[in-house]
């Protein structure tokens, strides 16, 4: 089938749905049995070069990208869109988008030394939340350094509410509650990249409007799943999408389906 750029408007929808939250797209590489790494993190690349240029489009053409702190401390992304400048006439830029409820990520990630290339924020938990989770009051001294170095590479930092299944020890942002900040903020496209405890909350919440999955012909067994518990139990219970598309890029299969 056809990959080329005038085909991108499959990704999203022309023009987007009036809603009042950004319009949520979720799309990720897996493998044929549903990994997104090895059981080392290897995942470079599980995509094929063509079907890459999925995850460029949506950076071009979604005003947000977001991530967890798991896949900045794993991988050490930039998040930018690399499309030449005849793909990308505009050089648009999506806002990057941390979960990160601790304010772990790195001064020195790639995404704070870009900061001027593209908005950068980053969202925790509201203090009061993370000092009745039982954080030490040096922990919480430390977690305060950590965002003054963030501000200080220029990047933006919000806090939110955490999610009503969080346990002390593994703190989880209320989804609502980002999409909320986002979308006071002007964000109407949001584009999720991962991992997988991101894809798993979208999913398990219906907050996601369309997946689009890059599936790669490769088998890894045990691996990193792409999607974890939803808490299904009958088929009825499944969260069911309908197919848009499916279209082969290189010899990676896109499949994109909506709601």
């Amino acid at each position: 089938m056809n990959t080329s750029i005038e085909n991108a408007n499959l990704l999203l929808p022309i023009p987007l749905p009036h809603l009042s939250r950004p319009y949520v797209v979720l799309s990720w590489a897996q493998s044929a049995d549903g990994q997104i790494a090895t059981r080392t993190g290897d995942s470079k690349y599980i995509s094929s070069p063509e079907s890459l240029q999925v995850q460029q489009l949506l950076r071009r053409d979604c005003e947000a990208v977001l991530v967890g702190i798991g896949t900045v401390l794993a991988d050490d992304p930039r998040l930018l869109c690399r499309l030449p400048e005849e793909q990308n006439p505009e050089q648009r830029q999506p806002h990057r988008i941390v979960l990160d409820a601790h304010f772990q990520t790195p001064g020195e990630s790639c995404l704070c030394s870009t900061s001027n290339e593209g908005p950068v924020l980053v969202i925790g938990a509201q203090a009061a939340q993370r000092a009745a989770s039982g954080t030490e009051k040096k922990d919480q001294a430390d977690t305060e350094e950590r965002i003054q170095k963030l501000a200080a590479r220029g990047v933006q930092i919000a806090r939110v509410a955490i999610d009503e299944d969080s346990v002390p020890s593994r703190l989880k942002l209320s989804i609502p509650a980002v999409l909320d900040l986002l979308y006071e903020r002007g964000i109407r496209s949001l584009f999720v990249e991962g991992g997988s405890a991101i894809i798993t909350s979208f999913l398990k919440q219906n907050l996601a409007d369309r997946v689009i999955l890059d599936l790669s012909p490769r088998f890894i067994g045990q691996g990193i799943p792409a999607v974890r518990d939803l808490g299904v139990l009958s088929l009825g219970e499944a969260k069911h999408f309908r197919t848009r598309s499916v279209a082969t890029w290189g010899e990676n299969v896109v499949w994109v389906m909506e709601r």
